[in-house]
């Protein structure tokens, strides 16, 4: 007898384990099959010849589903991302924007107020937020370096 509860004990605990693991399974991600080849790619962000850190690096492109994007470092410079940390990006002409925020949430003058609304402080001229006013490019290619330097000015 105590055999037979060994055996249903074991049966139990190896269907547990087995349904357990399935879910560990890998399974084939068709997000995952359909990405984008991605070349790396770095650069460094200066803001009139000095370093800009936590800078946001966006680059566009409407024939990539996803755009490519970094934050600076406190030397200014950063890797790009697409799908994962530093994957760089995918081949092609980006027009690029570069903006850096910080917020701050003022307390309520009245603690029975709600609170008032985040003000967001840009650290950087309002020109280089916009694809379309930044006058910011950059080409990834397959042959690389794909190492961009952007000088940002104040005039």
């Amino acid at each position: 007898m105590r055999t037979d509860i060994f055996s249903v004990s074991n049966s139990c605990l190896l269907a547990a384990v087995l349904m357990g693991t399935q879910g560990c399974a890998r399974p084939s991600d068709k997000w995952e099959q359909e990405r984008l080849r991605t070349i790396p790619a770095t650069g460094r962000v200066t803001l009139d010849g000095q370093a800009v850190s936590q800078a946001t690096v966006i680059f566009w492109n409407d024939s990539v589903p996803t755009s490519p994007s970094a934050l600076t470092s406190d030397d200014g410079s950063f890797h790009l991302r697409t799908y994962v940390v530093k994957d760089g990006a995918p081949a092609g002409t980006y027009a690029v924007s570069i903006d850096k925020t910080t917020e701050n949430q003022p307390p309520p003058k009245d603690p029975e107020a709600p609170p008032p609304p985040v003000e967001i402080t840009h650290h950087l001229p309002k020109r280089y937020r916009d694809t379309k006013t930044s006058g910011l490019t950059a080409e990834v290619t397959e042959q690389g370096p794909n190492e961009f330097v952007f000088e940002l000015s104040t005039k």
